[in-house]
């Protein structure tokens, strides 16, 4: 046999043993064989895994660091004056506003837009000064970023007492290292930051302690308060028309014809209309769609025409106050006949009152526009006092002569009292107005 064939049956005598040996040892090698399957499956299925768990840590990393720029609020109590930069940036902010000073507040702070222009201007007519300014912190949502809790007091040029507020600003560090309030429009992530940090409980707290202090100080003082709703109600309407001023085209001055004599009679007299609205409607406070809303017309409700303008608007009595509404909105109901100086003098409105007399009358007796007889208001001025504190006793106008044809100062309304410095025998009463002086009809004090 050659040495090949040995080999090939040696092969094949082995291969018979192992069979053999397989056959004799059944429950032992299938046991091996379950035991390395088991074993293999364990590695693939570990190896799995930690692929996966690697997977589910990076994404769980992901999430945690964007959740960290979003909600991260840092748990700071509020610091009082802690940073003397940001307490010198209110004081100039607040004295520019005070002042109404736009290209110092624009100098201070970003994002001022037309209407915080004119709201500016107009607020600082009637304040003084903001003395006290306590500045209160927490950290802001980007490095070199706050949220300020300004706690001011305002003096108004009328009054005595400081009145007690707060704002919240966003300030930030630009590159050179100014500090200075950013009112740009902001991320989301940005603006849900400062939502979270506004209703911790020490902001509110800080928040709830100035409006008590607030509220108390206007029932303790009424003027002040009918003062305050007031000057929020004529902010509205003097914002109003301002906006409504830049929104109307320019339009070349018509030069004014001289009258003839028959022309001159003519405008004696001049025609008051009334009219109603024919469906529910806003009423605004100047004739811009923009402007505020100072309440609603009821299909019906009637009003007095003060003028139709070509805009589309019509300028109405509402609530004793000018008012706008959509011509469209409106028909005429009814027209009176008065006197041109009555209608200049506001003859259309019951609530706007310095002893002008209209041609309307009742019985025998000439009535002017507050309602009363010329004998009634010769028995009021009588009446009225000549010294100490004077009540008016309807909306009257303040002028800066004792005459209807002097400037307008300003209006007081039924209930405000006036200090009186002289009665006049010509039926005016010298009294204090704003800083300086004025005159009102005697017969609208008591």
């Amino acid at each position: 046999m050659s040495d090949d064939n040995k080999k090939t049956f040696g092969f094949k005598e082995w291969i018979k043993d192992v069979i053999e040996l397989i056959k004799d040892n059944k429950r032992i090698v299938i046991t091996v064989i379950v035991f390395i399957i088991l074993l293999v499956s364990a590695v693939l299925i570990s190896g799995h895994f930690a692929r996966r768990s690697k997977e589910a840590t990076a994404v769980l990393d992901t999430q945690e660091t964007a959740a960290t720029e979003t909600y991260a609020i840092p748990d700071e109590p509020l610091k009082q004056d802690a940073y003397p930069e940001i307490n010198n940036l209110m004081k100039k902010y607040y004295a520019s506003v005070a002042d109404g000073d736009i290209a110092a507040v624009e100098d201070l702070r970003t994002g001022l837009d037309d209407k915080e222009r004119i709201v500016i201007e107009k607020k600082a007519q009637y304040v003084e000064n903001y003395p006290n300014i306590t500045c209160y912190t927490k950290p802001g949502p980007v490095d070199k970023s706050y949220l300020v809790y300004v706690n001011y007091d305002v003096k108004l040029n009328d009054f005595d007492e400081l009145i007690p507020g707060m704002n919240v600003w966003y300030v930030c560090v630009d590159e050179s290292g100014r500090y200075y309030i950013n009112e740009d429009p902001q991320d989301d992530k940005i603006i849900e930051y400062c939502k979270i940090v506004s209703v911790q409980d020490d902001v509110q707290d800080l928040s709830n302690t100035i409006n008590v202090k607030y509220n108390e100080l206007m029932e303790s003082d009424p003027d002040l308060g009918k003062f305050m709703d007031e000057l929020g109600v004529q902010m509205k309407v003097d914002v109003g028309e301002e906006l409504a001023k830049a929104e109307a085209p320019a339009e070349e001055p018509t030069p004014t014809p001289t009258p003839t004599p028959e022309a001159a009679q003519e405008q004696a007299t001049v025609e008051v209309k009334t009219v109603k609205a024919i469906t529910v409607v806003n009423v605004r406070a100047s004739d811009s769609e923009k402007a505020d809303k100072v309440g609603k017309a009821s299909e019906g409700q009637e009003f007095k025409l003060l003028e139709e303008k070509a805009n589309g608007w019509s300028k109405i009595e509402f609530e004793g106050k000018d008012a706008f509404i959509k011509s469209e909105y409106l028909e005429t109901v009814g027209t009176q006949t008065v006197s041109a100086d009555a209608s200049e003098e506001g003859a259309a409105s019951t609530n706007d009152n310095d002893g002008t007399k209209t041609e309307s009358t009742t019985g025998n007796n000439t009535q002017n526009n507050s309602g009363k007889s010329t004998t009634e208001n010769s028995e009021a001025a009588k009446n009225s006092p000549s010294s100490g504190t004077g009540t008016a006793t309807d909306t009257v106008k303040v002028r800066e002569k004792p005459s209807t044809e002097s400037d307008q100062l300003g209006t007081v309304y039924g209930g405000e009292k006036l200090e009186i410095v002289e009665k006049q025998s010509d039926g005016w009463t010298k009294v204090k107005y704003k800083k300086g002086y004025g005159y009102v009809k005697s017969e609208f004090l008591r």
